[in-house]
Formats: C-alpha cells, sequence, structure tokens
C-alpha cells in the first residue's frame, strides 16, 4: 500500500511538471507569434519587422463644390480641373475651373487677360476699384471681374465675361464663366453661388490611427528603396541649367521633401546638389528622369512649356495653345500639371513629359526626357507612378 502510494505520488509529480512545460510552450509561441505587413511589390529585401507607426497623415483633400442644375457637366481638358456649359437661346456660355501654383498673376494683370479676350482696351490700375469686387466665402475672399464687350459680331450678341479668382495655400483658383451677354448677366447668382459652395480640404493633416498589421509607409526617400540595378551615368543625358528665360539662376528649394516610391524596375542614379531624386528609365537606362524642387513658381506654366519646348528644338507657343500640350492630374490630394511636348509632334525625335506640383511655395518638377519612341513606352509608368507621389 505504502509503494502504491508513493507511485502515485510520482505519477502527481510527473504530470504537474508537464502541465508547466506545456503552459511554458504555450506562453513560448505567444512571445514568437506576430504578424508581419504584407510584402510590398518592390522586392525589398526581408528583414527584422519593424515596429507598426503610431500614426500617419492624410493628404489634404482636393476641392469639393456643388455645380448649379442649369449647368451641365464637360469634359475637363487641357489645363481644366471641370468645365461646365450653360445654354439659353441666346447660346451657350462656358465655364471653366483652373488652378496654379503661386500668385497667378496680380489683379491688374488678370482683368486686363480677360479685357483683351473680349476685344477691350487694357486699364490702368487706378481703374481697378471699379471693375473688380470681393465675395467672402467659408473658404476664402474671392476677387470678381465683370466685363461686357462693346457690341457683338456678326449679328451675334456682345460677350461678357465673369470671373473669380482665389489665392489660398499657395495656389490660386480661377473660375471664369464667358458666353453670350444676357446669359451670363442671368447665370450671375447661380455663379456665385458655385463659388461659396467650393470647399477646401483642411491645409493640416488630420491623424488617424494605423492597425496593427497594416501597411507600411512609404520610404522617407526614393533612395531608400531597392536598387534593382544600376546604370552607368553615362548612359543618361545631364539635367540641363536650372534658369529662367534669360539666363537667370534658380536656387534648389530647401525644408520638407515629397515622398514618393519609385518601380523596381527603374535604376537609381545619384542624386546631386540640384536632383532630389534622378533614375534612368528603359531597357539600357535610355530615357532619363529628374527631380528637382526649386522656390516660387519658377515662371507659370507657359515659361515653363517653352522652355521644355526649346529643349528638344521645337519652337515656343503662345498661350492660347497652352491647352494643346497640357493637363492635369490629382493625387493623394495634389494637383500636377502635366505637359508633354511631344503632344502635337509626335514624330519628332526628342520629347520631354514633365509633371509639376507645386507645395509649401516650391514647385516640384518631375521631368522625363529621352528619344520620343522611349519615352512614349515609359509615359504609362510614369503617370502611375505620380500617383505615389505624397506629402511626408
Amino acid at each position: 500500500m505504502i509503494i502504491r502510494q508513493s507511485v502515485l505520488h510520482r505519477l502527481a509529480l510527473v504530470a504537474l511538471a508537464l502541465s508547466l512545460l506545456g503552459v511554458a510552450g504555450c506562453r513560448d509561441r505567444d512571445i514568437r507569434s506576430y504578424r508581419t505587413p504584407k510584402e510590398a511589390e518592390d522586392n525589398t529585401v526581408s528583414g527584422p519587422a519593424a515596429p507598426a507607426p503610431e500614426a500617419v497623415a492624410k493628404p489634404p483633400a482636393a476641392p469639393k463644390w456643388t455645380a448649379p442644375a442649369s449647368w451641365q457637366r464637360q469634359a475637363a481638358s487641357g489645363m481644366r480641373l471641370a468645365s461646365f456649359s450653360a445654354t439659353d437661346a441666346s447660346g451657350t456660355a462656358d465655364i471653366s475651373v483652373v488652378n496654379f501654383g503661386g500668385t497667378g498673376g496680380d489683379e491688374l494683370a488678370n482683368v486686363n487677360r480677360w479685357r483683351g479676350q473680349l476685344k477691350l482696351d487694357p486699364i490702368a490700375a487706378d481703374a481697378l476699384p471699379t471693375q473688380v469686387q470681393k465675395l467672402s466665402t467659408p473658404s476664402g475672399d474671392y476677387s470678381v471681374a465683370d466685363m461686357t464687350a462693346g457690341q457683338g459680331s456678326e449679328g451675334k450678341p456682345p460677350m461678357r465675361i465673369l470671373g473669380a479668382w482665389l489665392r489660398r495655400n499657395n495656389m490660386v483658383w480661377f473660375i471664369k464663366m464667358m458666353g453670350p451677354a444676357g446669359l451670363v448677366g442671368s447665370q450671375r447668382a447661380a455663379f456665385t453661388g458655385f463659388l461659396e459652395s467650393i470647399e477646401f480640404g483642411d491645409s493640416v493633416a488630420a491623424k488617424e490611427e494605423v492597425l496593427a498589421g497594416g501597411p507600411a509607409p512609404a520610404p522617407a526617400n526614393t533612395n531608400d528603396l531597392p536598387r534593382a540595378k544600376s546604370v552607368s551615368p553615362e548612359l543618361v543625358a545631364p539635367s540641363p541649367s536650372a534658369t529662367l528665360p534669360g539666363g537667370t539662376p534658380l536656387k534648389s528649394a530647401d525644408g520638407s521633401s515629397l515622398v514618393w516610391h519609385a518601380p523596381a524596375s527603374w535604376a537609381v542614379r545619384q542624386a546631386s546638389s540640384m536632383r532630389k531624386g534622378s533614375y534612368a528609365l528603359g531597357p539600357d537606362g535610355g530615357v532619363d528622369l529628374a527631380v528637382t524642387a526649386f522656390p516660387g513658381d519658377v515662371g507659370g506654366p507657359l515659361a515653363n512649356v517653352n522652355r521644355w519646348l526649346g529643349q528638344v528644338g521645337l519652337p515656343p507657343i503662345e498661350e492660347p495653345a497652352l491647352a494643346d500640350y497640357t493637363s492635369h492630374i490629382q493625387a493623394n490630394g495634389l494637383v500636377f500639371f502635366i505637359a508633354d511636348t511631344g503632344a502635337k509632334d509626335p514624330a519628332h525625335p526628342q520629347r520631354i513629359v514633365s509633371a509639376v506640383v507645386f507645395w509649401q511655395g516650391n514647385s516640384w518638377f518631375f521631368k522625363m526626357t529621352g528619344p520620343t519612341e522611349l519615352v512614349a513606352k515609359e509615359k504609362p509608368g510614369f503617370l502611375e507612378f505620380l500617383q505615389s507621389v505624397r506629402a511626408p
């Protein structure tokens, strides 16, 4: 009996030890078990899992508006972000929404530009107060100009322009209606209501919590991305000197940097004092992509497009032709001005496709240069790449 009790006692001790070992094993598995973010498609080399970030910033939202019921939406093209039309028996009025980085010129220049479109004489600065009114809205104070041509042509009614502009966060927004004078006059209340309906996203990005195991944030800069392959600097064209028309040198912008995610197929070149990023595209690296940033608006859209046309040996254009070479796209709250020197002459041997975005007082240029055929092949991937560009 004593021996049996001793055996039972020993068996109990063994069972207790095994149970304790089991608990310890479970705890050890809990410690070693963790979730990793889904592997990115850039073939990044695996490494220790980084701790999940506590928060990321949302990009500023694109503006929203409510168009009047009497307006018909039209396809946006060229430099326009949106287009509408309004119609009555006298004809059709065209309504456009356009934006640019920088100040967009002073009020006198804006008014005289529109007066020129109506073949009216320019006014002097002292007459400006009679031509421009202020409209206060929740989004800011618009400058509003209303002007009518003296007479119509070929039996048509005189034309009228109702235009407004708003400077906000280092950008200027233009909303313009142009059409028969009576029609534009009848639409003035609707035009004012449209301006009052425009809402812009908060300029200060909100923070939201990132769930554990969610996607990791983009790298701080492109040179943190994996180098899928290298390329000899001799294979790509050197970056042209950064100057304004007339030879005025430009200083590279300082401060915060936009961030982006370049495809792994792009060969990373060493950046320079002028370039924030540098890549060679195509099988033989024959297309050069430069990322640069400069303070201000760098002369504006027409000056930039004419500079790029000159760099590929094409003649300059006048402002009315600008829409044939340009377009807009939006990504992550940023508005990109796209220019393509091959838009009207696709047979020309050299081509430049550029994207410009105005951010924090600086113009950021993403410029692709090379033989026309190669640039045409790389353009879809370039436009897709722009969708990755965002504020840090």
